[in-house]
């Protein structure tokens, strides 16, 4: 009977020391003697704090100008003094980046597909894509916090491969030719080496097949004036970009590799040398396969505060405060002790349910929260159910049969909002989730022993005679 009672104590007090940790966290000393908490902060969703808004326009830049005479010639040098205007008998031709027929509602929805499948990739948890049809401006709505200057900048970037030729300043290769891109790694005597791998389109092979018989490395013998010869090395060179970024220049021979392009980021034995070159690598291939918009656009942003203020906060705790006050006065009332112990259990299980929302990296959003105060009457329903059985045989797993079969569909639920893209279905989905799932490991643990002793060991009896 005494180990019974130390036991029970036990549990009450690592319940007691779960509330703590997630009240308050877990603090420790780092290297230079201060203090830090290492249970991660909750992730909040946009509603909660101030967002950043990008909007993308449809560029009306001007890519190049000609200027004609009244005859029709170009004017190739301009004269100082000379107003080159409409108004003086002069016509002038302008390229847009974006030609008028090019504004057209098929094009806006395919360029803002684009920019979503690049924000799908990004693994963004949360944002909101709304497009104006008649102008197609996009607008881009994401968390403001400490990514969101580099997510910004990988949005506003374009996926493209151009080679370049250096004499001709020719374009010789583009995006067209490329039809995915991954980052392998590969592993040496003494070094590993981080590459971004672009597979090309049956085209782009043979386009490839094309450029490497002319832009490689070459050895020809030359006679020099005094008769003597010597081994001369010529390189036919390219310029390489790849998302608007310059590689600098090479032969093909450098960076192909079994009919598929092979562009190193780093050739090291550092770990951490290699963990950042991965995910540079990684994020340049996310922009490659997201692919080009067909329209140019130009991009400005603004900072949007919170949806909700903390008063509605504070009105909406106050709430869900005063329905769970109500359901424990009736749990109190109805069991006395047993009533009061389930109570406190409650709370344990709340508190848990919050340090796995952090732990879990979960965003918060209000359809999280929501699926969190589910998730906590799920668990009152369990342990109601329990103490409604506290004095009957097999009283657990009756409980468990009964609560199964009550709560499989939430469950199944549960499980398909959790795998969305969006932020707001998944945090609902994963907070009912982990709380069902967490209503069966939870009471496993800590109350079915608690329960079961209180019923002064007659269950236990029970279940022993019928057996």
């Amino acid at each position: 009977m005494k180990k019974k009672v130390i036991l029970v104590i036990g549990i009450i007090l690592v319940v007691a020391a779960l509330i703590a940790v997630s009240l308050f966290g877990i603090y420790v000393k780092n290297e230079n003697g201060e203090k830090r908490n290492i249970i991660p902060n909750y992730k909040m969703g946009m509603e909660f704090s101030s967002a950043k808004k990008i909007i993308a326009s449809v560029s009306d830049a001007v890519s190049s100008e000609k200027i004609f005479d009244k005859e029709g010639n170009e004017i190739t040098e301009k004269e100082d003094g000379v107003e080159y205007t409409e108004e003086n008998g002069y016509k002038i031709e302008q390229t847009k980046v974006n030609p008028d027929d090019k504004k057209t509602l098929e094009n806006y929805k395919s360029s803002k597909e684009t920019l979503k499948k690049k924000l799908d990739n990004l693994k963004i948890p949360e944002y909101i894509l709304d497009m104006n049809e008649s102008n197609g401006e996009v607008t881009i709505q994401i968390p403001d916090n400490e990514m969101t200057e580099e997510t910004e900048s990988m949005i506003k970037k374009t996926g493209s491969l151009i080679f370049i030729d250096l004499s001709t300043f020719e374009v010789v290769f583009t995006t067209d030719y490329v039809k995915s891109s991954d980052v392998v790694a590969r592993q040496g005597d003494l070094e590993a080496a981080i590459f971004l791998q672009i597979k090309l389109t049956e085209d782009g092979i043979t386009k490839l097949n094309e450029l490497s018989e002319k832009y490689k490395e070459t050895t020809e013998t030359v006679t020099k004036e005094d008769g003597t010869t010597e081994e001369q090395t010529n390189k036919k060179e390219l310029f390489v970009l790849l998302n608007g970024m310059s590689l600098g220049t090479t032969v093909l021979e450098n960076i192909v590799y079994d009919n598929t392009i092979m562009i190193p980021f780093a050739v090291s034995n550092n770990n951490d040398e290699l963990n950042t070159a991965m995910n540079e690598a990684q994020t340049e291939s996310i922009i490659l396969n997201s692919g080009m918009p067909i329209l140019t656009y130009e991009y400005k942003n603004e900072t949007v505060q919170a949806e909700i203020t903390l008063e509605t906060v504070l009105y909406y705790i106050g709430a869900i405060f005063v329905i769970f006050l109500v359901l424990f006065i009736f749990i109190i009332i109805r069991f006395k002790a047993k009533g009061f112990i389930s109570m406190y259990f409650q709370i344990g299980f709340f508190a848990v349910m919050l340090l796995i929302m952090r732990l879990t990296n979960v965003t918060l959003t209000m359809e999280g929260i929501a699926g969190i105060v589910i998730a906590s009457i799920v668990n009152y329903v369990f342990n109601y159910i329990m103490l409604k059985r506290t004095n009957e045989p097999g009283m657990y797993k009756e409980t468990n049969l009964i609560f199964m079969f009550n709560t499989l569909p939430l469950f199944i639920i549960a499980i398909v909002f959790t795998f969305s893209t969006k932020a707001t279905l998944s945090s609902f989905g994963m907070t009912i989730f982990w709380g069902i799932i967490m209503t069966y490991v939870y009471n496993f643990i800590f109350a079915k022993y608690v329960f079961e002793n209180l019923t002064g060991g007659k269950a236990d009896e029970n279940s022993k005679n019928n057996n």
